[in-house]
């Protein structure tokens, strides 16, 4: 498998209603920028998500960001700033941000854009 592409959802003054997905197993392909990541952990135990850094400062690596989804809780992530986590060109997703899941049992996701 491969990671997946996820639509970012643009929130309006209407209001928006997100469409939330399945995380994929793979990992996720997402926007960089004013964009956050709305994680839905179903399940009976706490997940990691992982937005992979590929900034560096002085020379030194920006370390990836780990936030913890406990059992059935939501957390909402961002915003991921291209200038440190987009993708450099020639890479696969450049210019967009790569997400990973310590598991994707019952954990749903969507790309959310003010």
């Amino acid at each position: 498998m491969a990671r997946a592409s996820v639509t970012t959802q643009q929130v309006t003054r209407t209001g928006l209603n997100p469409t939330l997905t399945a995380a994929a197993a793979d990992g996720d392909i997402v926007d960089a920028g004013a964009v956050a990541l709305w994680v839905d952990n179903a399940a009976g135990s706490p997940i990691t998500v992982t937005v992979e850094a590929t900034a560096a400062q002085d020379g030194l690596a920006v370390g990836d960001l780990s936030v913890t989804v406990p059992a059935g809780a939501q957390r909402l992530i961002g915003p991921l700033p291209a200038r440190t986590f987009a993708q450099p060109s020639g890479e696969v997703g450049a210019g967009r941000v790569l997400v990973n899941y310590s598991a994707v049992t019952s954990v749903t996701r969507a790309v959310i854009k003010l």
